[in-house]
């Protein structure tokens, strides 16, 4: 398996080894009104949302465990998102063909949600993009925080490849 996946949550990783609690936890109103601890946190709950489907045959995104000390404790997401890692690692091909349902809220006015089929490879595809997503506000973040980062956190490997080609 392409080690892919695991790189982007071991940026989170590398990420946490260089905020303080502060840093992790601040909302930077009004700009930002959750932390980076909560933008960390919803990652990590739809990397779990994942991992529990692939064994059950049904990923529901609507699950979330909002205000938990992932959210407050950097420490508390780097061992579960080491657990991810874990998990990635384990994942062979014919667990990345495995055929699910997924469930996800689709309507932003009522409480409405679609269920579709999907694959675990395509669900991977979409949580790690998912998180790249979070960790492009966690990088203006830190920018606001005068936190250096890693040069390419928050960038899409479409994007880092293109600015490397053409650099």
């Amino acid at each position: 398996m392409s080690n892919s996946y695991i790189q982007i949550v071991e940026q989170a990783i590398d990420l946490l080894d260089g905020l303080s609690l502060k840093e992790y936890q601040s909302a930077i109103q009004p700009h930002f009104p959750s932390s980076i601890g909560a933008h960390l946190r919803h990652v990590i709950d739809h990397f779990l949302a994942l991992m529990s489907g692939s064994t059950e045959g049904h990923v529901d995104y609507n699950k979330r465990h909002r205000h938990n000390q992932i959210e407050q404790f950097p420490q508390a997401a780097t061992e579960i998102l080491e657990s991810i890692i874990d998990w990635l690692s384990g994942l062979d091909d014919s667990d990345r063909e495995k055929t699910i349902s997924v469930t996800s809220e689709i309507d932003v006015n009522d409480t409405k949600s679609a269920t579709c089929h999907s694959t675990i490879e395509r669900e991977l595809v979409f949580v790690t993009s998912h998180a790249i997503h979070h960790y492009a506000l966690i990088r203006i973040m830190c920018g606001m925080q005068n936190k250096t980062i890693p040069e390419f956190f928050g960038y899409a490997p479409a994007t880092i490849t293109h600015l490397t080609k053409t650099a």
